[in-house]
């Protein structure tokens, strides 16, 4: 293939300028490469990551685009070099090569620290009753390191540095560190092993050896809780592993990882009816606004005490950060209805009182008779429904694990029926649960 003469005469020409006026030349071009490349294919490509609906995207353009100029601009110095003085560029080829590694590592570090969340929040998208507030940044600083040593090493490799020195000496400073710094050693290790095992994640409530708080940053050496009395409490790392860890975030079902069973015993006289007891109780936790309807609050006998009938109230609420106000609300409810349908809570025999609280009028009585009647009525309406829906719940989860034995099925609709399984079984769970 001929070479146009226009092309020729234009490399003639190249080559008959002077030292500076070839530099002038490599300046200029790689000027206006790097403007085309910057306004040009970044500017689009800078629209698109606007347009998309997703966030990390711009975050990863932020950081790769400053750093792939600057991965052209040597590409462009490289080039320049090779025309101008190609026995310089010999001499300094290890030290571009270097160069070259050093921007690629950077680029990869800054990738796996802005990727690294949203695909840990990806990954663990799908587990029920968990939630995962964002990737944990151990991994990221642990992935991170690596690549810089693998990049660190390379260069070292490619201006054939000795490494059997080096190793040594690092191998003799790492022993005398690791045997003066064996607990801050630990606590770090223990890090990863938190970032790993995930138990929980900044925002959540824990309480780990006695102390409970809402976590509010992790470290490398320590976590940092923040109290319920706003005192500031930093557990290390070896502590967390050690010990048991009770995460209030992560316990709710059907995907709620955030709520919570309020449980409240309420003691009252022997002298009372049940039923009557447990519809006021029922009533109370259905109209306090921290209460969900579905689980549908609920009131069990717990246990007969010494001095009083002992209810339990199971109310569930949708942020476990509500319970102490939810448990408020309704303690003050129970007293003002207690007052209103003459439901006495007993004191102990051994205290001596100047009137007995029982001292009611006769139409007193009366209304408190007829409401115990009412409650009676309702209590059994209410427990032939609870008995019903459970007894259709233990049939409908019977007929789907006889649909999913038949071999005919295809793997989408055995996979609907698993789903449908697997909520009933939850909510039959709940149900037992409560008897």
């Amino acid at each position: 293939m001929e070479i146009p003469d226009e092309i020729t005469q234009f490399i003639d020409w190249l080559e008959a300028l002077p030292t500076l006026g070839k530099i002038g030349f490599c300046v200029g071009t790689s000027l206006i490469f790097l403007a085309i490349i910057k306004y040009f294919l970044f500017k689009k490509l800078s629209d698109f990551v606007n347009d998309t609906e997703i966030g990390w995207d711009n975050d990863l353009y932020s950081a790769l685009e400053p750093r792939s100029m600057l991965f052209i601009l040597v590409i462009c110095f490289n080039v320049s070099l090779a025309w101008l003085s190609p026995e310089f560029l010999d001499s300094i080829f290890p030290f571009i090569n270097s160069f070259f590694i050093l921007i690629f590592t950077s680029m990869l570090s800054s990738s796996i620290k802005v990727v690294t969340p949203p695909l840990m929040t990806w990954l663990k998208s799908d587990n029920q009753g968990v939630s995962v507030t964002g990737g944990n940044h151990f991994i990221s600083i642990f992935a991170r390191m690596i690549v810089w040593f693998v990049g660190i090493y390379s260069i070292l490799i490619g201006l054939e540095i000795e490494m059997a020195g080096i190793a040594a000496s690092f191998a003799l400073f790492s022993l005398i560190i690791g045997l003066s710094l064996q607990h801050t050693i630990g606590n770090i290790l223990n890090s990863f092993m938190l970032a790993m095992d995930s138990p929980f994640d900044v925002g959540d409530r824990i309480e780990v050896d006695g102390t409970e708080g809402r976590v509010v940053s992790t470290g490398i050496l320590s976590t940092k809780i923040l109290t319920n009395s706003e005192e500031l409490v930093v557990i290390p790392n070896n502590t967390l592993v050690q010990n048991k860890i009770r995460n209030m975030a992560r316990g709710g079902g059907d995907g709620q990882p955030r709520r919570i069973n309020l449980l409240i015993d309420v003691g009252v006289s022997y002298g009372e009816e049940p039923p009557h007891v447990k519809q006021v109780l029922v009533d109370v936790a259905k109209e306090c606004p921290y209460t969900v309807d579905n689980p549908s609050p609920r009131v069990l006998m717990n246990d007969l005490g010494e001095y009083s009938i002992v209810f339990r109230i199971f109310a569930w609420i949708d942020n476990y950060a509500d319970q102490w106000p939810a448990r408020d609300w309704i303690l003050q409810r129970v007293f003002e209805r207690f007052d209103e349908e003459g439901i006495e809570i007993p004191f102990p025999t051994s205290v001596e009182l100047s009137k007995s609280p029982s001292n009611r009028s006769e139409a007193s009585k009366k209304r408190k008779r007829a409401s115990q009647k009412k409650a009676r009525v309702q209590m059994s309406k209410d427990e032939d429904f609870y008995l019903e829906e459970r007894d259709s719940l233990k049939s409908g989860v019977e007929n789907l694990e006889k649909k999913l034995a038949d071999t005919s099925l295809s793997s989408k609709d055995k996979d609907r029926i698993r789903d449908e399984l697997t909520s009933m079984s939850t909510t039959l769970d709940r149900f037992d649960s409560e008897d």
